[in-house]
């Protein structure tokens, strides 16, 4: 296993979501310094174990994450969700890691918009 490689790639699949180390570490029970060790290429490798914990947070196939191969996921992008769903889900999933004064502005931008669509 190229630790170089999947230092990277974890790293690319945090980014791709939007996480900050400390984000990433919080949702695994671990602390942010051992997310950033996970990210250097001269740090330590992931246990297995913790590298489908990863995949799992990630929305990123484990073998891709372990080893690069593709089995079906694919590898995170960056680009717009393409669905209704895929955007609720994604709001869901942002909304759990921000301060509550941000979401109750979100949710208030978003009423003030309903008014024009109605």
């Amino acid at each position: 296993m190229d630790h170089g490689a999947v230092a990277a790639r974890i790293r690319s699949a945090r980014k791709a979501l939007g996480l900050s180390q400390g984000a990433l570490g919080r949702r695994l029970g671990v602390h942010r310094a051992t997310v950033a060790h996970w990210e250097r290429a001269d740090g330590f490798v992931p246990s297995v174990d913790n590298l489908r914990v990863l995949s799992k947070e990630l929305q990123v196939d484990f073998e891709w994450l372990a080893v690069g191969r593709m089995t079906g996921k694919t590898e995170p992008s960056s680009a717009a969700p393409s669905s209704r769903r895929d955007l609720e889900s994604r709001l869901l999933q942002l909304s759990r890691h921000v301060p509550v004064s941000f979401l109750a502005t979100v949710v208030a931008l978003l009423e003030s918009a309903s008014t024009y669509l109605e």
